[in-house]
């Protein structure tokens, strides 16, 4: 089975664990978590945002909560934005009201086709050209100041400023109340409650009706305005682990100069592997696999360990996409 498949698989198993967790503790009680957290007793892992907007609103430094927080903060800084792709219910609405962007086949994008997804891509192989067997990608941007200017460039990063200066006026977190994540399951309790216990709020009908709004009707909000996502981008940049490399020895744009976008078309945030920045862009990758699923010559593979200093992997990857595929090794020709 190619690792994308598998990832795939283990995506929609974690999402599932989700999910149950946090239904099974609003349908019977249970106290395993909330809306926005999971735990027992007073020990819970907060998201990160709602935790920050709890102190900030509460203007108190409370153990539990900062203990709480720091745990997933730890989690963020090891993997970044993965909770995106598998844990968050925002994207699995979106491709069900089939909202998202079109993801273009694997013979369709290796080629300049018409679209703004492949003229956008073509752009940046004029303005960046991949030489055979020494893509520019292969060169991390260096230092901090590429990461802080691709934070302070993203619209995220503003509306997160937002979200915690107003908690701070307010006094209250006033994005928990609009979360999509906590309105996700606050719905499927809502209903939950409606069909087995037979009682009736407005929750029923707000909470979708807010998430139609948010996702739905708005086709960017996690590209353009979700504050969980700008935070998590924050601590993404300097998570190394489970980040994708592409072997150059097979890959089309960087061996043979062949203007293939599948990787970028396939990816929700837009990453361009081959790209000047690609270590710096990196640090918005949710760990979702897609890239390395859509790839059509298996040369994207995400690797356990650090990256170093290249988004490239110099050694060929033919044995390894031979075992996924269970046939012969693919020929970059």
């Amino acid at each position: 089975m190619k690792q994308g498949d598998r990832i795939t698989k283990a995506r929609v198993v974690t999402l599932s664990l989700v999910f149950a967790a946090v239904i099974a503790s609003l349908a019977f009680d249970t106290g395993i978590g909330t809306p926005s957290s999971f735990g027992i007793g007073q020990f819970f892992l907060l998201c990160p945002l709602g935790g920050i907007e709890a102190l900030l609103a509460s203007k108190a430094l409370v153990p539990v909560t900062l203990i709480s927080l720091g745990v997933v903060v730890a989690f963020a800084l090891l993997f970044g934005r993965a909770w995106c792709a598998w844990g968050c219910p925002a994207p699995v609405i979106r491709r069900f009201f089939k909202r998202d962007p079109k993801v273009e086949g694997a013979g369709e994008a290796c080629g300049v086709e018409p679209g703004a997804l492949a003229e956008e891509a073509a752009r940046a192989i004029a303005v960046s050209p991949a030489p055979p067997h020494a893509c520019s990608a292969a060169r991390e941007a260096k230092g901090a100041a590429a990461s802080l200017r691709r934070l302070v460039r993203d619209k995220r990063t503003w509306a997160l400023g937002v979200v915690l200066a107003a908690t701070l006026v307010a006094g209250i977190p006033l994005f928990c109340l609009v979360c999509p994540i906590g309105l996700t399951f606050g719905t499927v309790g809502s209903l939950w409650h409606l069909i087995v216990d037979k009682q009736v709020t407005m929750s029923v009908v707000v909470f979708p009706a807010a998430l139609a709004v948010e996702l739905v009707m708005y086709r960017k909000w996690c590209m353009n305005l979700c504050p969980v996502a700008g935070l998590l981008n924050v601590f993404g940049h300097f998570a190394r682990l489970f980040r994708p490399r592409i072997d150059s020895s097979t890959c089309l744009r960087a061996s043979q100069g062949k203007p293939c976008t599948v990787c970028v078309s396939a990816c929700a945030e837009r990453i361009d592997l081959h790209a000047e920045d690609a270590a710096v862009q990196l640090g918005e990758c949710t760990r979702c696999g897609e890239c390395v699923k859509q790839c059509p010559t298996a040369s994207i593979r995400i690797k356990a360990k650090p990256a170093g200093s290249a988004a490239y992997d110099g050694r060929s990857a033919r044995s390894a996409a031979s075992s996924d595929r269970g046939d012969d090794p693919v020929k970059a020709g």
